[in-house]
């Protein structure tokens, strides 16, 4: 505090709702004691926003359960997102397909080292390959990318909403706390260990095939 003088402060106390920090007005405060940085979406915040809004919009005007709304969102965002997700299936299958002859020209030129001059004509080689079937080999990582900032948005989001806390929906009696009965962590890890043993993988290591299959699920539904 202040020992000359009188020490004054402004505080803010109360649920750290979208709509009551919104309505409260700084005046003349600095930009930098906005208090809508009190809810925190993280670094893809500009997408997390819209997506809350979205998510309370749901709840106010179409199902009064804030478990549906989760659930409606996220197919709706999966079915957004389907046409990168197919084309990156279409690409993964054209690698696989091409797997046998990039493995042939790989074979060619192992016995050559890194250094050599020589390698260059195998990237020459398999640059033609890709070209001629019109593959591409980082096709199917770039539309993951792509939908890796909404996925992480959504997920900040359903973290910072204060509206889910005691928010029930079938067994779980708080969505804001973790499942009781662990169906949802179990669901995941099964619904994933069918989807990669779905997904084409064009020229992978069988171990590193059997890590992503089976280690990848279980750590995610571990987290």
């Amino acid at each position: 505090g202040d020992t000359r003088g009188i020490t004054r402060g402004r505080w803010f106390v109360g649920p750290k709702e979208v709509d009551v920090i919104d309505a409260i007005h700084l005046r003349g405060e600095q930009s930098s004691t906005d208090l809508r940085n009190l809810v925190d979406f993280g670094m893809f915040g500009v997408l997390a926003r819209p997506l809350f809004l979205w998510l309370k919009w749901t709840h106010e005007h179409w199902v009064k359960n804030w478990g549906w709304c989760i659930m409606i969102l996220t197919v709706i965002i999966n079915l957004v997102l389907l046409p990168l997700r197919i084309s990156s299936m279409k690409s993964a299958m054209k690698m696989q397909k091409l797997a046998p002859q990039i493995k042939s020209i790989q074979e060619k030129y192992k016995k050559y080292s890194f250094n050599d001059p020589r390698r260059a004509e195998m990237n020459t080689e398999m640059t033609a390959l890709y070209k001629k079937e019109g593959a591409n080999p980082v096709g199917g990582c770039f539309p993951m990318l792509l939908q890796f900032p909404f996925l992480v948005a959504f997920y900040a989001m359903l973290t910072a909403a204060i509206e889910l806390r005691h928010a029930p929906w079938l067994w779980v009696h708080d969505l804001s706390a973790a499942d009781p009965y662990h169906i949802l962590p179990i669901a995941l890890i099964v619904t994933m260990f069918l989807v990669q043993k779905a997904t084409p993988t064009a020229g992978m290591d069988p171990m590193q095939q059997k890590m992503m299959n089976v280690m990848m699920p279980v750590f995610l539904g571990f987290i």
